[in-house]
């Protein structure tokens, strides 16, 4: 930020620092536009604000995360139509560990962006081929008592009395298998059945809900996030996910699964940024901040700890392969993005849907000036892209 913008606004940040709630609202309402030209006509950039505010009022973790991540979140939210109200989409927080400017290992809380199952669905209904589609678990006790049928060959049949009255309580533990049904707009019906191994092996995919993860000294580290707090939605989610890939769905669709797989790519290889970028060099926070005991210069921790450990060590033992491969090739690229050569690529852009999604791929690569500066110039290409050829 200049001399003259901190004269401007040096009330305004004292303010925020007291205030993170103020300080958020005031980041979302610099933002606006950007929300405005990636959101679809019948959300609001205001309501779009307020139900992310109510997102951080209920998880102040949100609150605490890092701002990038968080910023990079909600634009993903806005460009798939989704609300992240918690029903539509979600942003969950999760602690990662990333080398500071000095080569040190620093703890930090990052936000992504999450689709949930009634978002997806959402999305799925809007792509005008399919009439309807639905999901349910199932579970162990049902298909002991014969209330689900399910086969496969030359005649598919799938048929669930779900347990209304059931003399068991249902528990996460109890369920066995996760199906969707849908049915396309000629009448014909397709349903996908998964279970609970298959399901449990995407949860292993996960970076905080995997099971039986250890830290560097063997000590367990308690699965937590959306696979503990809402295992049957997730498990509907990952049911309805399987089952879109054989469904006719728009291209918008097809981005948000590509994006949702992407993520669930970079947990299994243990990279955990929400970009697909390397971390980003970060100022390590104080003790108090992170909550964390571990060594800043080995990445060791001492205390146990809510960071995924075994990422750690996979940094540490990898570094130095990182930096011949061709991972790090592309790091490399991402860091030599230029404001110039950030302007040429969206001046190459054709379509306004490339130009949000290129802006937005580079904001997170360049300093808060030259971000601002390729936000403007984002924006008057989508303007000289939508006037009338002459």
């Amino acid at each position: 930020m200049n001399a003259i913008a901190q004269r401007e606004n040096g009330g305004a940040v004292q303010r925020m620092n007291e205030n993170p709630y103020d300080h958020l609202r005031f980041q979302l309402s610099k933002r606006a536009d950007e929300f405005k030209m990636a959101l679809p006509a019948h959300i609001t950039p205001e309501k779009f604000q307020r139900t992310i505010m109510t997102a951080a009022q209920s998880n102040p973790d949100i609150l605490k995360a890092d701002r990038a991540t968080l910023i990079t979140s909600c634009m993903k939210s806005a460009q798939d139509g989704l609300l992240p109200d918690g029903r539509e989409a979600a942003l969950v927080t999760f602690n990662t560990r990333v080398k500071d400017a000095q080569g040190k290992w620093t703890s930090v809380k990052q936000v992504q962006y999450m689709p949930m199952v009634y978002g997806l669905r959402k999305k799925i209904l809007q792509s005008g081929e399919v009439a309807d589609i639905q999901t349910a678990v199932v579970y162990r006790q049902e298909i002991e008592a014969g209330l689900f049928i399910y086969e496969e060959g030359t005649e598919r049949m799938l048929r669930h009395k779900p347990n209304l009255d059931p003399t068991f309580d249902p528990s996460d533990d109890d369920i066995a298998a996760a199906y969707s049904v849908a049915t396309l707009k000629d009448g014909t019906k397709t349903f996908e059945v998964m279970p609970r191994r298959d399901i449990n092996k995407v949860r292993q995919a996960s970076q905080t809900g995997a099971l039986g993860k250890t830290d560097r000294q063997g000590n367990p580290i308690p699965p937590k996030g959306p696979w503990v707090d809402w295992f049957s939605e997730m498990a509907r989610k990952t049911v309805m996910r399987r089952h879109s890939k054989t469904l006719p769905m728009s291209g918008d669709i097809i981005d948000m699964e590509a994006v949702d797989e992407a993520l669930a790519a970079r947990s299994a290889t243990l990279a955990m940024a929400i970009e697909p970028d390397a971390p980003t060099a970060l100022a390590p926070p104080t003790r108090d901040e992170s909550g964390e005991n571990f060594d800043p210069v080995t990445g060791e921790i001492i205390d146990q700890g809510g960071d995924d450990e075994e990422t750690a060590r996979e940094l540490d033992a990898k570094t130095e392969g990182w930096q011949e491969g061709a991972a790090d090739e592309q790091r490399g690229e991402a860091n030599a993005v230029t404001l110039e050569s950030a302007k040429a690529q969206i001046d190459a852009c054709e379509l306004v849907a490339d130009v949000n999604a290129k802006a937005n791929a580079l904001l997170g690569e360049l300093g808060e000036e030259d971000a601002d500066l390729l936000r403007t110039h984002a924006m008057d290409r989508i303007e000289t892209l939508k006037a009338p050829k002459k």
